[in-house]
């Protein structure tokens, strides 16, 4: 057992959200008496959505015990196969996740993804367990960490899914992914907003667990007139107060078709040609 911690601690379980999928799951054990890096695992596995149990050096290792997360200098004492010690817990959960996933059957990966300027990414397997959890860094960023999920298990169909707001990132990003002959659907993306450190993935988890419509064209992406005129504020602020670009430039912006920085230059041209 681990010194000084709580019983409850020490024996609880974590299902995330109450799937009740992943009570299907083999479970993640905990075997280490480094209790500092054992709330490390307890956490990483929270967040994750892993059911665990804690492990005891002295006793047998449960059947359901699928993987071991411990430390390099216990991993001698430890007689398994599966065993994690990476000292990065994020790393060790991405470690952790492919072991478990080596032993599923992925026939179908669903990518969920949560539309925005940094949309949110969740690559889950059928059974509700997350294999890969990221964020782009604008909508069009988003097609190669799918290409990244559809590399990794290139033996699985892939299916996409897109929650419903923010209609023009989605539809920015419904089409370059629809573009690169995905599957996409999208997904009613209302209750899937969470508190927590990775809002914006834990939506795209909960996207993916979500069957959606899969439009059978392109989607057009037309944005409003308040995004338009919230470019054209943020491009105030990114000059410093020396110009706003024009609605035809912002809309340009909101679209993908050019960056914000783009636009500035293009509109410093404008400018200086009127001078």
């Amino acid at each position: 057992m681990v010194l000084g911690l709580p019983k409850e601690a020490i024996d609880e379980n974590i299902f995330i959200d109450g799937n009740p999928n992943l009570h299907q799951m083999r479970v993640v054990g905990i075997l280490t008496e480094d209790s500092r890096m054992y709330f490390e695992i307890l956490t990483a596995l929270r967040s994750e959505g892993l059911k665990h149990v804690s492990l005891d050096f002295s006793e047998p290792l449960p059947a359901d015990v699928a993987v071991i997360v411990s430390t390099e200098d216990e991993r001698h004492r430890i007689a398994f196969d599966h065993v994690v010690t990476n000292p990065n817990p994020d790393a060790a959960m991405e470690e952790v996740k492919s072991l478990l996933a080596g032993e599923k059957d992925l026939t179908t990966v669903v990518v969920g993804i949560d539309p925005g300027n940094r949309p949110g990414i969740a690559a889950v397997a059928s059974d509700g367990t997350a294999l890969m959890r990221m964020q782009a860094p604008d909508p069009e960023g988003v097609r190669p960490l799918v290409e990244e999920v559809a590399d990794r298990y290139s033996s699985s169909a892939l299916v996409v899914r897109i929650g419903n707001g923010d209609h023009t990132n989605r539809n920015r990003i419904f089409n370059v992914l629809w573009d690169c002959g995905y599957s996409v659907e999208i997904v009613d993306e209302r209750n899937t907003t969470k508190r927590s450190k990775t809002p914006d993935e834990d939506a795209a988890y909960e996207i993916a667990l979500t069957p959606g419509h899969a439009p059978r064209k392109r989607q057009e992406v037309s944005p409003p007139p308040g995004e338009i005129r919230n470019i054209q504020r943020l491009s105030r602020l990114q000059s410093e107060g020396k110009l706003t670009v024009s609605r035809e430039l912002a809309k340009k912006v909101a679209s993908g078709e050019i960056s914000m920085e783009e636009a500035i230059v293009k509109q410093r041209g404008v400018k200086a040609s009127k001078r």
